[in-house]
Protein backbone atom coordinates (compact mmCIF):
# COMPACT_ATOMS: atom_id res chain seq x y z
CA UNK A 1 0.00 0.00 0.00
CA UNK A 2 1.44 3.31 -0.87
CA UNK A 3 2.03 6.12 1.79
CA UNK A 4 0.52 8.73 -0.12
CA UNK A 5 -2.91 6.93 -0.35
CA UNK A 6 -2.49 6.03 3.43
CA UNK A 7 -2.15 9.71 4.26
CA UNK A 8 -5.37 10.38 2.13
CA UNK A 9 -7.14 7.39 3.44
CA UNK A 10 -6.55 8.31 7.23
CA UNK A 11 -6.87 12.04 6.52
CA UNK A 12 -3.54 12.75 7.44
CA UNK A 13 -2.27 13.83 4.23
CA UNK A 14 -1.86 17.86 4.54
CA UNK A 15 -4.89 20.19 3.38
CA UNK A 16 -4.98 20.47 -0.65
CA UNK A 17 -8.44 21.39 -1.54
CA UNK A 18 -8.95 23.08 -3.97
CA UNK A 19 -11.37 24.76 -6.96
CA UNK A 20 -11.13 25.07 -10.14
CA UNK A 21 -13.83 25.68 -12.96
CA UNK A 22 -16.49 26.21 -10.05
CA UNK A 23 -15.57 22.56 -8.53
CA UNK A 24 -14.38 22.13 -5.00
CA UNK A 25 -11.52 19.10 -5.13
CA UNK A 26 -10.44 17.99 -1.29
CA UNK A 27 -7.16 16.45 -2.23
CA UNK A 28 -4.13 17.22 -4.51
CA UNK A 29 -3.37 15.78 -7.25
CA UNK A 30 0.03 14.58 -9.12
CA UNK A 31 0.41 14.99 -13.06
CA UNK A 32 1.05 11.01 -13.90
CA UNK A 33 1.76 9.10 -17.13
CA UNK A 34 -0.88 6.49 -18.81
CA UNK A 35 -0.06 3.60 -16.08
CA UNK A 36 -1.19 5.06 -13.31
CA UNK A 37 -4.84 4.13 -12.46
CA UNK A 38 -7.56 6.87 -12.40
CA UNK A 39 -7.82 7.40 -9.35
CA UNK A 40 -8.96 11.74 -8.23
CA UNK A 41 -5.30 12.44 -7.24
CA UNK A 42 -4.10 11.29 -10.13
CA UNK A 43 -4.18 13.32 -13.86
CA UNK A 44 -3.10 11.70 -16.93
CA UNK A 45 -2.35 13.58 -20.53
CA UNK A 46 -4.47 12.43 -22.98
CA UNK A 47 -2.92 10.16 -25.49
CA UNK A 48 -4.57 11.47 -28.55
CA UNK A 49 -5.66 15.26 -28.30
CA UNK A 50 -8.63 15.50 -31.49
CA UNK A 51 -8.59 19.86 -30.94
CA UNK A 52 -6.74 22.58 -29.99
CA UNK A 53 -8.36 22.46 -26.48
CA UNK A 54 -7.04 18.80 -25.66
CA UNK A 55 -4.09 19.59 -27.25
CA UNK A 56 -2.90 22.56 -25.16
CA UNK A 57 -3.87 20.58 -22.02
CA UNK A 58 -2.21 18.00 -23.49
CA UNK A 59 0.88 20.03 -24.11
CA UNK A 60 0.79 22.22 -21.13
CA UNK A 61 0.85 18.61 -18.74
CA UNK A 62 3.83 17.72 -20.56
CA UNK A 63 5.74 20.94 -19.74
CA UNK A 64 5.01 20.86 -16.46
CA UNK A 65 5.63 16.79 -15.93
CA UNK A 66 9.49 17.87 -17.96
CA UNK A 67 9.82 20.49 -15.71
CA UNK A 68 9.50 18.07 -12.03
CA UNK A 69 11.76 16.08 -14.00
CA UNK A 70 14.23 18.68 -14.46
CA UNK A 71 13.94 19.34 -11.07
CA UNK A 72 14.20 15.63 -9.44
CA UNK A 73 17.53 15.42 -11.98
CA UNK A 74 19.34 18.69 -10.08
CA UNK A 75 18.19 16.66 -6.91
CA UNK A 76 20.16 13.82 -8.12
CA UNK A 77 23.22 15.61 -8.67
CA UNK A 78 23.69 17.40 -5.58
CA UNK A 79 21.72 13.93 -3.45
CA UNK A 80 23.77 10.54 -4.22
CA UNK A 81 21.21 9.11 -2.33
CA UNK A 82 18.39 9.74 -4.39
CA UNK A 83 20.38 8.52 -7.34
CA UNK A 84 21.56 5.38 -5.93
CA UNK A 85 19.20 4.60 -2.92
CA UNK A 86 19.97 2.39 -0.76
CA UNK A 87 18.24 -1.00 -1.55
CA UNK A 88 17.41 -2.07 2.20
CA UNK A 89 16.12 1.12 3.32
CA UNK A 90 11.83 1.10 3.91
CA UNK A 91 9.90 3.13 2.00
CA UNK A 92 9.09 5.82 4.88
CA UNK A 93 12.39 6.61 5.37
CA UNK A 94 13.51 6.65 1.83
CA UNK A 95 10.23 9.26 1.52
CA UNK A 96 12.41 11.07 4.83
CA UNK A 97 15.76 11.18 3.07
CA UNK A 98 13.49 12.18 0.14
CA UNK A 99 12.00 15.48 2.37
CA UNK A 100 15.52 15.93 3.82
CA UNK A 101 17.19 16.16 0.62
CA UNK A 102 14.41 18.76 -0.47
CA UNK A 103 14.73 20.58 2.22
CA UNK A 104 18.47 21.44 2.24
CA UNK A 105 18.09 22.29 -1.62
CA UNK A 106 15.75 24.72 -0.82
CA UNK A 107 18.22 25.94 2.54
CA UNK A 108 20.83 25.60 0.24
CA UNK A 109 19.16 28.42 -2.43
CA UNK A 110 18.09 30.68 0.08
CA UNK A 111 21.02 30.93 1.24
CA UNK A 112 22.46 31.82 -2.35
CA UNK A 113 18.90 34.18 -2.63
CA UNK A 114 17.25 31.91 -5.21
CA UNK A 115 14.73 30.55 -3.00
CA UNK A 116 11.77 29.03 -4.78
CA UNK A 117 9.02 29.89 -1.70
CA UNK A 118 9.31 31.40 1.82
CA UNK A 119 9.20 29.15 5.01
CA UNK A 120 6.54 30.27 7.44
CA UNK A 121 7.47 29.38 10.86
CA UNK A 122 4.28 30.41 12.25
CA UNK A 123 2.36 28.31 10.12
CA UNK A 124 -0.30 26.22 12.02
CA UNK A 125 -0.50 22.99 10.80
CA UNK A 126 -4.05 21.40 11.27
CA UNK A 127 -4.65 18.39 13.94
CA UNK A 128 -4.96 15.15 11.64
CA UNK A 129 -7.13 12.44 12.73
CA UNK A 130 -5.95 8.79 11.79
CA UNK A 131 -8.92 6.17 10.94
CA UNK A 132 -8.05 2.31 11.59
CA UNK A 133 -7.54 0.30 8.62
CA UNK A 134 -10.53 -1.09 7.39
CA UNK A 135 -13.04 0.90 9.09
CA UNK A 136 -16.09 2.59 7.75
CA UNK A 137 -14.22 5.84 7.57
CA UNK A 138 -11.60 4.69 5.91
CA UNK A 139 -13.12 2.48 3.62
CA UNK A 140 -15.37 5.57 2.74
CA UNK A 141 -12.00 7.85 2.28
CA UNK A 142 -10.81 4.93 -0.12
CA UNK A 143 -13.77 5.09 -2.64
CA UNK A 144 -13.48 8.62 -2.53
CA UNK A 145 -9.98 8.59 -3.84
CA UNK A 146 -10.88 5.84 -6.29
CA UNK A 147 -13.74 7.48 -8.12
CA UNK A 148 -13.45 7.44 -11.49
CA UNK A 149 -16.14 9.60 -12.48
CA UNK A 150 -14.48 12.30 -10.18
CA UNK A 151 -10.84 11.65 -12.15
CA UNK A 152 -12.01 12.25 -15.56
CA UNK A 153 -14.31 15.81 -14.20
CA UNK A 154 -11.37 16.53 -12.72
CA UNK A 155 -9.16 16.41 -15.97
CA UNK A 156 -12.00 18.06 -17.90
CA UNK A 157 -11.86 20.97 -15.67
CA UNK A 158 -8.09 21.05 -15.75
CA UNK A 159 -8.56 21.23 -19.43
CA UNK A 160 -11.28 24.52 -19.57
CA UNK A 161 -9.16 26.03 -17.04
CA UNK A 162 -6.01 26.12 -19.07
CA UNK A 163 -7.92 26.33 -22.32
CA UNK A 164 -8.98 30.02 -20.63
CA UNK A 165 -5.81 30.98 -19.38
CA UNK A 166 -4.21 33.48 -22.28
CA UNK A 167 -0.83 33.52 -21.13
CA UNK A 168 0.00 29.60 -22.06
CA UNK A 169 1.56 29.70 -25.38
CA UNK A 170 2.00 25.93 -26.53
CA UNK A 171 3.22 26.85 -29.97
CA UNK A 172 0.02 25.24 -30.95
CA UNK A 173 -1.04 24.03 -34.49
CA UNK A 174 -3.60 25.73 -36.69
CA UNK A 175 -6.88 23.42 -36.07
CA UNK A 176 -7.01 22.55 -40.15
CA UNK A 177 -3.39 20.40 -39.11
CA UNK A 178 -5.26 18.15 -36.76
CA UNK A 179 -8.28 17.40 -38.71
CA UNK A 180 -8.42 13.68 -38.88
CA UNK A 181 -4.93 12.93 -37.41
CA UNK A 182 -6.69 12.19 -33.97
CA UNK A 183 -9.45 9.64 -32.48
CA UNK A 184 -12.79 10.93 -30.98
CA UNK A 185 -11.80 8.09 -28.50
CA UNK A 186 -9.87 9.57 -26.23
CA UNK A 187 -11.95 10.31 -23.26
CA UNK A 188 -12.49 13.61 -21.42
Amino acid sequence: MSLLFDDMYNRIAPDSSFQVAGTSYMNEYYRVDGIYPDHTCFVKSLLCPNDRKRLKFKRAQEKARKDVERAFGALKKRWYILKYPAPYLEEKKISMVMYTCIILHNMILENERNILCEYNENEIVPPTQVFEIGSVEYLARREIIHDVETHHVLRRDLMEHIWNVGHIDLNLEPIDDLEGQFSDEDPI
